[in-house]
């Protein structure tokens, strides 16, 4: 469209349009009902209830319960045996546990100075005295009608840290299972 014709059009408008645009009262438009914001943000706290439900009872989200203890391997071990006390699994099985030397060194050399270590608030003085890397081989088998989790041996990681008070070790993260059928 050229500027002529655009002016043309402009020109045609009932200045009744004009008056009423710039007059226009938007107040009514900016009220916020709080009852309709309290209902959808009761809306939005329960699906996201159900949804961290559903994720807990389908295993996505499932943390280990551990006892933390003086020594990380029955720290570890109380955490896979803690999986049996679970309503979705059927037996499990601790095969062999064990602190893995070289796996700890090279964990610690790269959280070392990192960004997740001083989120941590782990300084390289305290993860070279209180971090360790426990090796766990266990077997396990799930009811699959209420978890979709592979049964098998696994093989996993768990990274523990030790409180400086009371000498406790405990699990702050371990890796995915490694699971075979064999």
């Amino acid at each position: 469209m050229n500027v002529k014709k655009f002016s043309d059009a402009m020109s045609e408008l009932d200045t009744k349009y004009v008056d009423e645009a710039l007059s226009y009262d938007k107040s009514h438009m900016s009220k916020v009902r709080p009852r309709k914001w309290g209902i959808l943000i009761a809306a939005v706290i329960a699906v996201l209830a159900l949804c961290g439900f559903a994720a807990y009872e389908l295993g996505l989200f499932d943390p280990w319960l551990q006892k933390p203890s003086t020594d990380p391997v029955q720290t570890v071990q109380s955490a896979i045996e803690g999986q049996a006390g679970k309503e979705y699994t059927i037996s499990v099985r601790v095969d062999e546990i064990k602190v893995d030397e070289s796996e700890t060194e090279r964990v610690i050399e790269m959280y070392s100075g990192s960004d997740l270590a001083k989120e941590r608030g782990w300084t390289d003085e305290y993860l070279a005295e209180h971090f360790v890397v426990v090796w766990a081989k266990y077997y396990v088998e799930y009811d699959h009608t209420k978890t979709f989790l592979d049964d098998g041996y696994t093989e996993q990681y768990f990274y523990l840290t030790q409180d400086t008070k009371s000498g406790e070790w405990a699990i702050s993260d371990n890796t995915s299972p490694n699971v075979t059928t064999e």
